[in-house]
């Protein structure tokens, strides 16, 4: 059941990172791109609630840095580790 928790941790993060990678590039209401316009879409809107949760704590303003998926991907590191901690003790 705990290695089932990792696995979804492991692919959430991975979520998060290519979310973030996709906000860098302008895919939206772009012909070209079509496509990669609804994956992005799909991703943002599985990752946004757990995303604003910290933009909520550190609001982003004009021109500051977007440090929510760093936050994210730490809590859910340190999830994880304690997880796997706990199979091994």
């Amino acid at each position: 059941m705990i290695g089932i928790l990792v696995k979804i941790i492991d692919i959430y993060s991975l979520l998060i990172v290519i979310s973030t990678i996709g906000s860098w590039f302008n895919f939206r209401n772009n012909k070209y791109f079509k496509y990669a316009e609804i994956l992005f879409n799909y991703i943002d809107k599985l990752t946004e609630p757990y995303l604003k949760l910290f933009k909520i704590l550190i609001p982003v303003g004009a021109g500051s840095i977007d440090i929510s998926p760093i936050i994210g991907l730490t809590l859910l590191n340190f999830v994880k580790r304690i997880l796997v901690g706990m199979v091994f003790y």
